[in-house]
């Protein structure tokens, strides 16, 4: 397997910050690493700064950009995953599975076999569809933790159809998530630019000014309330990063479980937080156009068992 350098966070000092160690810097954006490893890092030069080798040693200025890589082994080879899908609909053109938590969609840093794609070839393999597409197959996307309804092409004419569809924004898509908190507004809408953050590439958030990102819009209603949490229904009239995630920290209310977009001052249950063990986002409903006959085609599914047994 070939070793790929890969960049996973990305920092600019702001201005009027107080000059610091490079090494001491990222202990304390990088908690989790400690200082031996952030210094062998700088020393193997996976840190640059401003595009450049440096040393721990340096001394941090204002508008200085840091990037952390890692590096990791990329399979070229997809291997088959013997995993029992939910196989929703299938026929020679498509097939539509009800994704599980936990579960990517596709090998990558850190996930090589246990994924949605080397599912899908063992699945093709046992059922004598040794010729259906599997690599680059992907017109939706649905992050890790997510669970729910995808629906994958099985031929190139197949992408291509759905592609244009979820391009141009056509298929119907309601996704049930458990937040914290009881909403004030019971239904409501959400237009907030979405993007990365030019200051941090790894943050995905709302641009209140949009100097960033592109427009992301979500109808929710609450469905059912709890003393700590709500359950909320989304409409995605837009396909952004994390766009619902992002929405519903920005108003107050995050994802029960989901730990990267948590609002400060807010008062959690970390016992609960801790315990479920992925942000409780569900993938419900979604409606799209057959590339076989070109009839409407709507599928939906109930939500796993640890949301309904959470909202009972």
């Amino acid at each position: 397997m070939p070793t790929v350098k890969h960049l996973h966070e990305s920092f600019i000092i702001p201005d009027g910050g107080k000059s610091t160690r490079l090494d001491h810097f990222l202990s304390l954006q990088l908690p989790n690493k400690s200082r031996n490893v952030i210094q062998k890092h700088i020393k193997d030069v996976l840190v640059l700064v401003n595009g450049k080798k440096s040393k721990s040693s340096y001394q941090l200025k204002p508008s200085d950009k840091i990037e952390w890589f890692e590096y990791f082994r990329k399979r070229v080879e997809l291997e088959p995953y013997d995993f029992p899908l939910d196989i929703i609909y299938e026929e020679k053109d498509f097939i539509v599975v009800n994704k599980p938590a936990q579960m990517p969609m596709h090998p990558g840093l850190g996930h090589y076999d246990h994924t949605l794609q080397n599912a899908l070839l063992h699945h093709y393999q046992i059922s004598n569809q040794k010729d259906s597409l599997v690599k680059d197959c992907l017109v939706q996307r649905l992050d890790k933790d997510t669970s729910g309804i995808v629906v994958i092409p099985k031929t190139i004419e197949a992408r291509e159809f759905l592609s244009e569809q979820f391009k141009s924004l056509k298929p119907y898509r309601i996704y049930q998530a458990i937040v914290w908190g009881q909403l004030k507004q019971k239904e409501g809408v959400i237009q907030e630019f979405i993007g990365r953050n030019p200051s941090n590439e790894r943050s995905i958030e709302v641009s209140k000014d949009k100097s960033f990102g592109k427009e992301a819009i979500t109808h929710y209603r609450v469905i059912k309330e709890h003393k700590k949490f709500s359950l909320v229904e989304c409409r995605l009239e837009t396909g952004r990063t994390h766009q619902i995630r992002v929405h519903m920290q920005f108003i107050g209310h995050p994802l029960v479980g989901d730990k990267r977009y948590e609002v400060p001052m807010l008062t959690y249950d970390n016992a609960l937080q801790n315990k479920v063990g992925r942000h409780l986002l569900h993938a419900k409903t979604l409606h799209f156009t057959s590339p076989s006959n070109k009839e409407l085609l709507k599928f939906e599914n109930d939500l796993p068992e640890e949301m309904l047994d959470l909202i009972k």
